[in-house]
């Protein structure tokens, strides 16, 4: 049996015999393109992936080495998600459904804020690898609360490594986006996207092989709350609606110019776009702040959380949340039909997704990467690439 592919047209040009490693840098929260590709739609969830498939980024040489580089948006912040398969061996080139956690008893600007070492959303990642018979060594560079800039000058050494065979880079949450949806003075869309070509060009210039992926994240329930005013005023929904409509709009189009711009990505993970297809479709609950028996991809907040939060966390993933980011980035980066999984694949099954929403999220992630289009979401909006607030 063949995995069916969603290949997108850069990435299969570029996977060559070495396959495809990514690093995924920035930070999700915390912080205070191409054409779509095609999918065989004769697949079934009930159906895994054959251990004998090929992949764009699979191939006879041998083990794939993937380095994510990110934050907290990459290494989930909570448990059970952060923990997730971590402790693969310092220096380990196999591979392994354990990430290699590469700043774990680091100290200075790669120390990590909470307990290590880290797996993540590059666990999920590595699992699905393993189920789907690819061989992938999987290593994290997480630093909380980092932009891309600030996370390549602490650990260039790391992401522009020659081993590497793809890199995927996800900045910090605001700084993509205009002020005016943030209201943070981090936010810089021209700084981000020179950031992405920096990384980049390191990142050929070590490994010229290598593809290098964007990770466009979701829209952040606290920003869009923020936007919308009291959450008892009369027309809030509304208002919150249009919000995180906006934001994901802003992230969408951030991502893809800042792709298009340095003209050597190989495609975008729209993570974010299987977020809003999850809401749309009455997967997900888009509203926290609305009663609905509707899961939520935010984490919010537990009985017992760790780290400890005293209020709930509207930014960051929870596992159903983390799972639908790792599916859309193994399906973007491999070529792999993730509806072929099912609903008792294990990642799913360790986390504590359960099967029928699993099997739904891998229906989505797989529509998201089918779906993706580089087409500005904000046609009368400045390109971000060329605005510095």
């Amino acid at each position: 049996m063949v995995i069916d592919k969603l290949i997108f047209p850069r990435a299969a040009a570029l996977a060559g015999a070495c396959g495809a490693v990514f690093a995924l840098a920035g930070c999700g929260g915390g912080d205070g393109g191409g054409s779509a590709p095609a999918v065989n739609q004769s697949s079934t969830a009930s159906s895994p992936p054959s251990s004998s498939s090929a992949s764009s980024s699979s191939s006879s040489a041998g083990v794939q080495h993937i380095l994510f580089v990110g934050d907290s948006f990459t290494h989930g912040r909570y448990t059970p998600v952060r923990p997730y398969h971590s402790g693969g061996a310092a220096g380990s080139s196999s591979a392994s459904t354990l990430v290699v956690d590469e700043n774990y008893g680091q100290t200075g600007a790669r120390a990590e804020l909470e307990p290590g070492p880290w797996g993540g959303i590059p666990a999920i990642f590595a699992q699905l690898a393993a189920e789907a018979g690819l061989r992938y060594d999987v290593h994290i560079e997480a630093i909380s609360q980092t932009s891309l800039s600030k996370n390549f000058a602490a650990a260039s050494g790391v992401i522009a490594q020659p081993g590497w065979n793809a890199v995927v880079l996800q900045e910090l949450s605001t700084k993509p986006l205009p002020t005016a949806l943030t209201g943070s003075s981090v936010s810089n869309p021209k700084d981000f996207c020179a950031s992405v070509q920096t990384i980049e060009r390191a990142v050929h210039g070590a490994a010229p092989h290598a593809n290098v992926y964007l990770y466009e994240p979701w829209a952040r329930a606290d920003l869009a709350q923020a936007l919308a005013g009291n959450t008892g005023a009369a027309g809030f929904a509304t208002q919150y609606q249009s919000a995180l409509g906006a934001l994901s709009d802003a992230n969408h189009d951030a991502y893809y110019n800042a792709a298009s711009t340095d003209g050597a990505i190989a495609g975008v993970a729209p993570v974010g776009e299987a977020w809003r297809l999850a809401w749309n479709q009455g997967v997900a609950n888009p509203n926290p702040f609305a009663s609905s028996s509707l899961p939520l991809l935010w984490y919010g907040i537990n009985a017992v959380n760790d780290p400890q939060i005293s209020s709930p966390d509207y930014l960051h993933p929870d596992v159903d949340g983390a799972y639908l980011a790792g599916l859309v980035l193994f399906a973007q980066v491999t070529g792999t039909d993730v509806t072929r999984f099912g609903g008792n694949e294990t990642a799913a099954q360790q986390l504590g997704v359960p099967a029928i929403l699993a099997a739904r999220l891998q229906q989505i992630a797989a529509q998201a990467v089918k779906q993706a289009s580089a087409a500005p979401l904000n046609a009368s909006a400045p390109a971000p690439c060329t605005q510095s607030q």
